[in-house]
């Protein structure tokens, strides 16, 4: 690119300074002779302070109507044609996060930047949610095409980020050093003074907006993009993507990165200005759409391709168990699921941290280990596989109890070790919280919960495949594990666990009620006074909802949505006095719209795989995205949107993507695709990453380089896996810009009927949401038959499904009913009527169904 230029300047970047000032700087590329040269402008004096001859910039910012708008102009003074590299915009704002409420709340922003050529936005909000947001919109050829969060230029600090209209110098740079970045690089080129083109315009709109709905209108009024994605924009190859483009420009094209395999539809305008389009892809991975429009501008929507969802279940479980298990009896960690190193195929131990770069828990407790054994035991609820259970149930009785978690015959009771592993805290000669008593991490107790009450429902509905312990073995184990939480924390280390959200903690009410269905009602009552206690704790005494594992932190939005949850359900029951008289109606509700107000605002929106539903972290979508919160933080916003929401649709959008978007770090493929595509190989087909990294070049969770992409460890993300485990759902859903549709599912109709085939991976819940509809069917156990379409007419008056045996044998299976409208109903099973069901308004129901051996059972629900 340099050859052209008779002078060259490899980076401009407009930035503040500490004196009241704003300042141009130009860097030479390597090997010019120019200088650093500087133009700014003292806001105290007005005057231009200046070193730069070739290049006569001009910055402006004036108001038009309610909006502010940045004007930058470079203009070429030189008789030299002159090219510039870069011209990056430092953006700081205030997103050092601390662990005061009020300040993180009210002084603190999150940002949220979607850098995808002429639709690029950046819009900034408060930490509490609450607007005014303050949106960013490029104008006419002055798109975004790539960021860093480096050094701000020449004497600045680090950590600022920086968007970039031009990068043909930093981005090829950053890939020339391992980097990776799928947007194309451009530069600028100015004539020689007195020449056409020998000065170049760009602009930037700044307008406030109150909420996020608010923001995209401001995006479509200010000549961007308003683009609505469904499912999510990690799709699998048998699900189909619709997306609406709102915006004044003319739609040239949407050009598909495979054209030969990738369909698009265009299915013309919803309302004024509304494209909608339909795709369906075929190449496994990154799949990069372009909507093209003006003179060479374009629209990147990234997406990402998975194999179908209920192949990702099975790859992960089975994964895990042959590639991810130690399985040595010579080794005190036997049976550890441990962490496989894709990039070199390689399962690491304890003796074997990646020469050090792994810290020790990391390889053998904590959110790494633990999530993977609860993982794929409540994959075994839906799909049961023999070996897989074998290998948790040897896994529980050879590495957990009594090695990472006490006995019920030792000192502390079901207690869990931490850091750094059981091993060495046992064999501690400090009989202390830092050596045998480390016994008081709050954040590992839900996962082992998790996973002794997911075994509880495998040997509930296949007695047959367990051999350790029965159902009643488990959930012992559950509950005394639940106890221990809420004791040894506060008694060992003074941390009282009931003003600090942890993930799986959901769980809780699960094994209250399984406790009870189980006639165990003293053991069930006491813990529901803990579970009580830490949402009464919530609820009243307000603690700061971004304090969890971190001082600011994404980790406690499931646990916050559960406990709101729970919460409006005990104001509801007469029963419940004493909940009912330490809780008031109006402050449960201010918590339930303050948790999932602070969830929405650290989860992606932006048009792009790696952030729509992602939750965001200390780096605002910088780094680190589709972490574990992802899933199950999206979990909550599914669960809001269907149970609370006024307006359900932008919450089921946002959530079924949430459940969606980390399946993207699920290392699958066919053959053809060699069985991967972020690590290729069929030793690493069903492996998994922690995480995503979105810059060019950044730094991975455990501190290592790490490019554009999916990390190499699988890290903490199975406790995502089990978040989707919570999420599956097929929803259908009358959306007002897609229309009647279906989440996860394959949906048309057919004459008075709708028929939906279910798709999202599991297929034992399916959902309708139209209009104050909430009707929801949930299997305890099988599935509806694959490829066979559940059916239902408007008025709900007949409902019909088949249902697939997968446990083997003639058993009867449960099936619970929420939302049907008010009317007598009868059963129907294989043709026979089976029950009679009186159904109130708002009442929910169960019914059992007789499922044979053979091919799949019908059933009918039919209103009288």
């Amino acid at each position: 690119m340099y050859g052209v230029a008779a002078d060259r300047f490899n980076h401009v970047s407009f930035e503040p300074v500490t004196t009241p000032a704003l300042r141009l700087v130009v860097e030479p590329a390597p090997g010019s002779t120019a200088g650093i040269y500087e133009w700014r402008v003292d806001t105290n004096t007005g005057k231009e302070v200046a070193n730069a001859p070739e290049i006569a910039p001009t910055e402006t910012f004036q108001l038009d109507g309610d909006a502010l708008v940045w004007t930058i102009t470079l203009r070429n003074t030189s008789t030299q044609e002159l090219e510039i590299g870069d011209l990056a915009l430092p953006l700081p704002f205030n997103t050092q996060y601390n662990a005061d409420k009020v300040d993180t709340y009210t002084k603190r922003l999150i940002r949220h930047a979607f850098i995808g050529g002429g639709g690029s936005y950046i819009f900034w909000q408060r930490t509490n949610g609450i607007g005014q947001f303050l949106v960013m919109v490029p104008q006419r050829s002055s798109g975004l095409e790539y960021f860093d969060q480096g050094m701000a230029g020449p004497g600045g600090g680090r950590g600022v980020f920086r968007a970039y209209v031009h990068a043909a110098a930093a981005g090829p740079e950053v890939v020339g050093r391992g980097g990776k970045w799928r947007l194309p690089f451009t530069n600028l080129m100015l004539a020689p003074r007195g020449r056409p083109g020998e000065s170049k315009t760009y602009t930037f709109r700044f307008r406030w907006a109150k909420d996020y709905d608010a923001v995209r209108d401001v995006l479509y009024q200010e000549g961007g993009f308003d683009v609505s994605v469904v499912p999510g924009m990690t799709l699998p190859t048998d699900l189909t993507a619709r997306f609406a483009v709102r915006t004044h420009n003319r739609i040239a094209q949407v050009a598909a990165e495979f054209p030969e395999k990738t369909v698009i539809r265009d299915l013309g305008e919803k309302a004024k200005d509304t494209h909608i389009y339909e795709a369906r892809f075929s190449k496994l991975g990154e799949n990069m759409l372009k909507v093209k429009y003006g003179d060479h501008e374009y629209l990147s929507l990234e997406f990402f391709v998975t194999e179908p969802l209920e192949t990702l279940y099975k790859k992960r479980a089975h994964f895990l168990v042959t590639n991810d298990q130690w399985k040595d009896p010579t080794r005190w960690y036997d049976t550890l699921y441990s962490q496989w190193d894709m990039k070199n195929q390689i399962l690491r131990s304890p003796d074997d941290r990646d020469g050090g770069s792994l810290n020790p828990y990391m390889v053998a407790c904590d959110d790494t280990e633990l999530g993977k054994p609860a993982y794929i035991a409540g994959k075994n609820i839906v799909y049961p596989d023999q070996g897989e259970i074998d290998s948790v149930e040897a896994h529980i009785r050879k590495y957990v109890w009594g090695g990472l978690q006490q006995t019920d015959k030792e000192p502390y009771p079901y207690g869990v070790y931490g850091i750094p592993n059981w091993k060495e805290l046992r064999d501690s000669p400090r009989d202390d919280r830092t050596g045998k008593k480390h016994i008081w991490r709050i954040y590992d107790y839900p996962h082992v919960i998790l996973m002794y009450y997911n075994m509880y429902q495998v040997a509930k509905s296949y007695p047959q495949m367990v051999h350790y312990l029965d159902q009643d073995g488990y959930l012992q184990r559950a509950y005394g594990t639940a106890m221990a939480l809420y004791t040894y924390p506060e008694q060992l280390d003074n941390w009282r666990p009931y003003s600090t959200g942890t993930y799986n903690e959901l769980v809780i009410p699960a094994v209250i009620r399984a406790l009870e269905e189980s006639g165990k009602q003293d053991q069930a009552d006491k813990l529901r006074a803990k579970w009580e206690l830490k949402a009464k704790t919530f609820i009243n005494q307000k603690p700061n909802l971004w304090g969890s594992e971190y001082a600011f932190d994404s980790t406690g939005f499931e646990s916050t949505e559960a406990l709101a949850k729970y919460s409006m359900e005990r104001l509801r029951d007469p029963t419940a006095t004493d909940f009912r008289a330490a809780v008031k109606q109006e402050d449960a509700e201010a918590f339930l719209e303050e948790q999932i107000r602070l969830n929405l605002s650290c989860r992606g929106q932006e048009p792009a795989y790696y952030y729509l539903g992602s939750d965001f972290r200390g780096n605002a979508g910088a780094g680190y995205t589709l972490s574990y919160m992802a899933q199950m933080g999206g979990w909550a916003v599914e669960d809001y949107g269907f149970h609370f929401a006024k307006n359900p649709i932008p919450y089921l959008r946002l959530g079924y993507a949430s459940y969606l978007s980390s399946w993207a770090l699920l290392n699958s493929g066919t053959p053809e695709s060699n069985f991967g595509y972020w690590y290729p190989g069929k030793g690493n087909d069903g492996g998994a990453s922690g995480g995503f990294e979105p810059a060019a070049l950044g730094r991975a969770w455990l501190g290592n380089k790490q490019v554009h992409g999916a990390w190499w460890y699988d890290g903490e993300i199975d406790l995502g896996f089990s978040g989707a485990l919570r999420s599956a759902a097929t929803v259908v859903s009358d959306d007002p810009t897609f229309g009647l549709m279906a989440y996860g599912g394959d949906l048309k109709r057919s004459g008075r009927l709708v028929e939906v085939v279910p798709k999202d991976g599991l297929r034992t819940r399916f959902w309708i949401v139209r209009g104050a509809e909430r009707v929801q069917i949930t299997l305890e156990r099988d599935g509806y038959a694959r490829d066979r379409a559940i059916s239902f007419d408007d008025s709900l008056k007949q409902i019909a499904f088949e249902l697939e045996n997968r446990g083997g044998g003639r058993h009867e299976t449960v099936l619970h009913l929420e939302g049907l409208p008010a009317g007598s109903y009868t059963v129907s099973v294989n043709g026979k009527v089976q029950a009679t069901l009186p159904v109130e308004a708002g009442q929910s129901r169960t019914i059992r169904a007789a499922i044979e051996t053979g091919g799949p059972t019908p059933v009918t629900i039919e209103r009288k």
